[in-house]
């Protein structure tokens, strides 16, 4: 991110969704591989149907519920999480 942070622009009231690509090594150390700014929002999988739209929710609901006050009318559950907790703030996702 260091790399690319002159070209970042901030916002406020505005998101965008970065696709972040990591390989694990034979000593489960994690490498960033790649930093994409259009990602693959397909539910492919059983994990990405439940992840995507909760991932996209909250997303509305930090900048957009911001604006106009008005909470989501639908919230879309993921196991472990309660569906008034940002997932995707200081909390990391494990996968269970």
């Amino acid at each position: 991110m260091r790399a690319v942070q002159g070209k970042l622009v901030y916002r406020k009231h505005c998101f965008e969704v970065f696709g972040y690509d990591f390989m694990i090594d034979e000593s489960l150390k994690p490498w960033l591989i790649e930093v994409n700014t259009n990602p693959c929002l397909e539910e492919s999988s059983q994990l990405l149907k439940e992840l995507l739209p909760r991932m996209l929710d909250d997303c509305f609901k930090l900048t957009i519920d911001q604006i106009f006050n008005s909470p989501s009318q639908t919230s879309f559950s993921v196991k472990g999480f309660a569906d008034d907790v940002n997932m995707w703030g200081d909390k990391f996702y494990k996968l269970k």
